[in-house]
């Protein structure tokens, strides 16, 4: 018996959802909202239709076709005339000669009754004064019970659109004023200084540039000893052996023997400069670096054959220019 009345529910709940589905359908967004307002008993205080508020109004404008936009007036011109203007300058100044004889105060509007003072903080002078009188309140209608419709209200509103009686019209344009013709200006009257006065306010020439006095060397820095200056290298012979050449130049061992001989006369420091050949690339511009120094060694390893210590033979590679040709090497002797 329980599981004929469960399914006895079941389809009764069933037929119901689909009865509201095809109301929905049939009656659109709208239609499944009233339905189901009504079906859940919602809808039991709405205000009748017939009755409600401004429904006449409503209907009519409904009912009314759209206003057309072609029909509708050109608005008002909001420019004043002349004689707005010039009544306006009139109020306003009655209103300044109003004040003026009033002693500089505007005109005294009303007055508001002065508030209630609580009887616990008012003096006792105060005590005979009889209370300001409250404007009468309106008293407030009493809450509707839920369950109760509203009051009905008139159905027709007897608000009127208002009416502009007189448009205000455009100001007919007046012709401009004249051209001004200002006067000559007059010319200024001739100076009454005399004539050195006048010339000694003229601009005069720049004076001539200064010259100053020679540097005089103080006695301390006199009596001082010259500064030292670096040595400066002397070229005592240049050979010339290009890159990948089998071996040095005939005359090489004359000049070595040379270079020996000025060197055990007057010792110092021999330098050997090789030059490089210029290269497209960082990679080939290092590999002519290195080149040059190995021909560099080639003539230190002559010169220490030929009696020179090998710590007084410096070896360094240079870039070739106009005056010194790549495979160059210039052996110099610095004091």
């Amino acid at each position: 018996m329980a599981l004929r009345r469960a399914r006895r529910r079941c389809g009764g709940s069933a037929v119901w959802l689909f009865g509201l589905a095809l109301a929905a359908g049939l009656s659109g967004c709208n239609g499944m909202i009233d339905t189901y307002r009504s079906v859940s008993g919602m809808n039991k205080n709405d205000p009748d239709p017939s009755a409600a508020l401004f429904g006449e109004n409503l209907d009519k404008a409904e009912a009314g076709s759209y206003p057309n936009l072609a029909t509708v007036p050109q608005p008002p011109v909001v420019d004043t005339t002349f004689a707005d203007r010039q009544k306006l300058a009139q109020n306003l100044t009655s209103t300044r000669s109003a004040t003026e004889a009033n002693g500089g105060t505007p005109n005294p509007g009303p007055v508001p009754p002065p508030p209630t003072i609580p009887a616990e903080i008012a003096a006792p002078q105060m005590a005979n004064v009889p209370p300001a009188k409250q404007p009468p309140q309106t008293p407030i209608p009493p809450m509707r019970p839920q369950d109760e419709p509203p009051t009905p209200q008139p159905l027709n509103s007897t608000l009127q659109a208002p009416t502009i009686g007189n448009l205000p019209g455009v100001e007919a344009s007046r012709p401009a004023p004249p051209p001004g013709h200002p006067a000559a200006m007059p010319q200024p009257a001739p100076s009454a200084l005399p004539p050195a006065t006048v010339q000694s306010g003229n601009p005069q020439p720049a004076p001539p540039a200064a010259t100053l006095p020679p540097p005089q060397v103080s006695p301390q820095v006199a009596a001082l000893p010259p500064p030292k200056l670096p040595p400066v290298p002397v070229t005592v012979a240049s050979l010339d052996l290009p890159p990948g050449s089998p071996g040095l130049p005939s005359d090489a061992p004359s000049r070595i023997a040379d270079v020996a001989a000025r060197y055990k006369a007057k010792p110092g420091t021999v330098r050997i400069v090789s030059y490089a050949a210029p290269g497209t690339g960082g990679a080939e511009q290092l590999n002519s670096f290195r080149s040059a120094l190995d021909r560099a060694q080639i003539i230190a390893k002559q010169l220490a054959g030929a009696g020179i210590p090998s710590d007084k033979i410096q070896t360094q590679a240079a870039p070739s220019s106009d005056g010194t040709p790549a495979g160059r090497i210039d052996i110099q002797l610095l004091p």
